[in-house]
């Protein structure tokens, strides 16, 4: 197995890439364990199959400008988000991993020799999503495009769709995405999609993130998008994850 270095390590709450801001991060994946000891038995006895918890600590740099980190998670704080965690990096076909939460924890931390500092945690709804990144990048100009096909040959289970709009800028800008899938990376077929999203129905925090459960699973998948508007541009990350 390959090594990589933790300095390419991406982080997405919400729809916001908070790598900028981070500096250190840790998912942990736990589950509970009942202990079922009785008087009679003569070892300590639990039971298996029970319920799992994924939960992401983000640690980094304090920022009060808008769209910087206390602008973000302040806002955040108590909300549902999806977190997204990517060790080498959110290029297309790298791994990460992905789950809705809740943003529990947020805190400042302020030294006199330091930097000031942040830490927030995620905790999880649902177990961890084993997740392929599909494209990350930005699109200029009204226009549409469809973007390189990624292999998932060997992926099995349930499959979810995420897609994050980061950031969306231009006059009355429009986004629309969708995830297609192929056996034969020739004719495509769409399984996903989001569509007319402007900056008025994202909110208080730029960028957005979507996430469905599919109902298919073919070798190949790839993203199509497409904006409008005048001058418009986006930069959006779309992922396949089971």
């Amino acid at each position: 197995m390959a090594k990589i270095i933790a300095r390419n390590a991406r982080i997405l709450i919400g729809g916001r890439d908070m790598s900028g801001w981070s500096n250190n991060t840790t998912l942990s994946l736990s589950s509970e364990m009942p202990d079922v000891t009785s008087f009679t038995d003569s070892n300590r006895t639990r039971l298996a199959n029970s319920l799992k918890d994924t939960e992401l600590t983000v640690d980094g740099f304090f920022g009060n400008s808008a769209s910087e980190v206390d602008d973000n998670y302040r806002i955040m704080l108590a909300a549902s988000v999806l977190a997204g965690m990517y060790p080498a990096g959110y290029t297309a076909s790298l791994v990460g991993y992905e789950f809705p939460g809740v943003l529990t924890n947020y805190e400042q931390t302020y030294a006199v020799a330091d930097a000031a500092a942040v830490s927030t945690t995620v905790a999880g709804s649902v177990y961890y999503w084993r997740s392929k990144s599909l494209y990350q990048g930005t699109l200029s100009g009204a226009s549409a495009a469809n973007q390189a096909s990624v292999d998932f040959s060997g992926s099995s289970g349930s499959s979810y769709g995420i897609m994050r709009l980061l950031s969306l800028t231009g006059t009355t800008p429009e986004f629309s995405a969708s995830m297609q899938e192929s056996n034969d990376d020739i004719a495509w077929t769409t399984i996903y999609a989001v569509t007319s999203v402007s900056p008025a129905s994202i909110g208080p925090i730029t960028g957005a993130s979507y996430s469905s459960q599919l109902s298919s699973a073919s070798r190949y998948r790839r993203v199509a998008a497409s904006l409008s508007g005048t001058s418009p541009c986006a930069t959006f990350f779309v992922a396949s994850a089971s």
